[in-house]
């Protein structure tokens, strides 16, 4: 039985009937560039879509596109940075996407420009143009594109409406002074999104492209939990394209193995695939009763077969681990310190318990989401061994 049912659910490019939590960026994308897909040509609308990878710029951009491209005259254009980073490719670009004939070589920038401005002109054509990880290409080729927008007088009308995405505002403060006047008027900021945030994505896609019951909601906050941020602050996480891409490895780890439901050790290896996971250098540097502790998690994890141990498991755990090792086992409040370490170093996970998930009371729920379990293991009773020699 196939687990993965649609393939294009989970691909960087799908652009889903709804985005959960991009409501307020859609909104004022809509109020910025709207008038002008509807009716293009009275004035040069611009827009600068700040945010890190994985923070839904590109698809929210894409939607708008999408609520407007059959009633709009203009036609979409979007250059990728990654691929499209120097002028005669940009051009190019543009060139194909606008069905217009265009040499691929052999005139200067300034000969390239006056062409395309030519055939917007008497072609009738209006550009909607995104410039996607615009950070990739040079300022003074961005500024290039940027100013073509206020070119009225040779276009005849302001035929191109303009959003620039990068990662940071270092991409607005590498233009020079009046270019960046021209872009900075409107940015649209994306925050990382949140553990709960990215369980909302998940489930929707795993909704549209899994089989029923092939996954369940613990799956997916464990996931959410492995790629989800804490705050707005936080500088690691918060990616929904790289918690999808776990999901769709997961599942698809599942399906060769055979089963028709995702397991947690799925996720493991598949954030494993993904993700750098734990060094060994870093395990290495842990105090020893912080290393006892980490594989006492590990063991209960093995044990229980769910996503999720609570402190109290762990800790009786780690105190047998202890008795096996002929070592004294640490008081509570220092083993709450050394999980608040591994927390820190991204070695686990933990949350609170909610109400209906089977656990007395309030307690941590702990998880480890990016290494197999079975390895993690071996690597530290190996470590412990030669520490304790």
């Amino acid at each position: 039985m196939a687990i993965v049912v649609d393939e294009a659910v989970f691909s960087p490019s799908y652009v889903p009937d709804k985005l959960p939590h991009r409501d307020e960026q859609l909104r004022q994308l809509h109020l910025l560039l709207s008038g002008w897909l509807q009716s293009p040509g009275q004035h040069y609308p611009r827009v600068t879509l700040i945010g890190r990878p994985g923070t839904g710029k590109t698809v929210t951009i894409r939607k708008l596109w999408e609520m407007y491209r059959e009633r709009s005259k203009a036609k979409f254009i979007y250059i990728n940075g990654f691929i499209f980073r120097n002028f005669t490719a940009i051009i190019n670009e543009i060139a194909r996407s606008l069905g217009i004939p265009f040499p691929r070589r052999g005139l200067s920038r300034d000969e390239f420009l006056a062409l395309l401005i030519e055939h917007l002109r008497e072609r009738d054509l209006y550009a909607f143009m995104v410039f996607d990880d615009a950070f990739n290409i040079s300022p003074d080729i961005l500024s290039t594109f940027i100013r073509l927008g206020q070119e009225v007088d040779k276009l005849g009308a302001f035929r191109v409406a303009l959003a620039v995405v990068g990662h940071s505002d270092t991409l607005l403060n590498n233009l020079d002074p009046s270019t960046r006047g021209i872009m900075g008027k409107y940015v649209i900021r994306f925050n990382p999104y949140t553990k709960d945030q990215i369980f909302d994505i998940l489930l929707d896609r795993a909704k549209m492209g899994l089989a029923e019951g092939s996954y369940s909601e613990e799956i997916l906050q464990m996931i959410s939990d492995i790629t989800g941020a804490q705050s707005p602050l936080d500088a690691h996480k918060g990616d929904a394209r790289l918690a999808i891409d776990i999901l769709y490895r997961s599942a698809y780890i599942a399906q060769q193995s055979g089963r028709r439901q995702i397991m947690p050790e799925d996720v493991r290896k598949a954030s494993k695939e993904v993700l750098f996971g734990v060094s060994e250098e870093v395990l290495v540097g842990l105090p020893l009763h912080e290393k006892l502790l980490l594989l006492a998690i590990v063991r209960t994890l093995k044990t229980s077969h769910t996503p999720y141990a609570t402190f109290g498991e762990a800790e009786e755990t780690y105190k047998m681990i202890c008795e096996e090792h002929g070592e004294k086992p640490r008081v509570h409040s220092q083993l709450w310190t050394y999980l608040n370490d591994l927390k820190e170093k991204g070695i686990i996970e933990t949350r609170q318990n909610r109400k209906g998930e089977g656990v007395r009371g309030r307690t941590t729920l702990i998880s480890i989401g990016t290494e197999p379990l079975d390895t993690l293991e071996s690597v530290l009773i190996r470590i412990i061994r030669e520490e304790l020699k």
